[in-house]
């Protein structure tokens, strides 16, 4: 059975969730290699115990470190591929609409090029109309 993803819809306050979720996920992985390479460095057993508030078996830390790497690259992962999704144009606006790249183009070249636009257009309809 298929799984529907949920509906995303681009909005300023999801992009910088998905900023702070990706460098949140990815601290995450850092600390939890951190931690994994400072106990293998001091030569710790699997069977020994390692924290001091709370001994825990070397072992079970090992299973969390590990869960722990698997999930802050799955919640960075998720977070960017939105943030790619965003930055192509691909989420619909709150208001249901795409954002469109023409208009963008439009606005960000020089008159010449608007220029040319408008005769390629003009030539256009005259070679239409006359078919």
């Amino acid at each position: 059975m298929r799984r529907l993803r949920p509906r995303e819809v681009l909005t300023t306050g999801g992009v910088i969730a998905s900023v702070v979720m990706v460098v949140f996920g990815l601290g995450l992985i850092v600390l939890c290699v951190t931690l994994l390479v400072q106990e293998l460095r001091a030569g710790t057993g699997i069977f020994e115990t390692v924290g001091i508030a709370k001994p825990t078996p070397f072992w079970l830390a090992l299973i969390g470190a590990c869960l722990g790497i698997l999930g802050g690259g799955k919640l960075a992962l998720d977070s960017a591929g939105y943030l790619v999704r965003a930055a192509r144009g691909e989420l619909p606006r709150r208001d249901g609409s795409r954002p469109t790249r023409r208009t963008y183009v439009v606005r960000r070249a020089s008159r010449h090029q608007r220029q040319v636009w408008a005769r390629s257009a003009e030539a256009r309809r005259q070679r239409d109309a006359g078919e």
